[in-house]
């Protein structure tokens, strides 16, 4: 897996915003932020979809929750 540093500078040079990376990889542009800083190691899913919205390749991620995201919803409704 590339470091986050990297991982941002291939995005930089592909011109993506986080904007765009974080909808393409259905999450928030404050989680693609951590994994820049290397605060948050990504899902290999997430990691995955974050490389092919870089390098233009496959589909984006359904925009449905998915389990880790809804067992957090969960929590904090209770």
């Amino acid at each position: 897996m590339l470091d986050g540093t990297v991982l941002q500078r291939l995005r930089m040079r592909s011109g993506k915003t986080l904007v765009q990376v974080a909808d393409w990889c259905n999450v928030s542009k404050r989680y693609i932020i951590y994994i820049e800083q290397n605060k948050e190691v990504p899902s290999e899913e997430t990691y995955e979809a974050y490389l092919n919205c870089v390098y233009g390749t496959g589909k984006p991620l359904p925009h449905e929750p998915r389990c880790n995201q809804t067992s957090r919803k969960k929590k904090q409704k209770e």
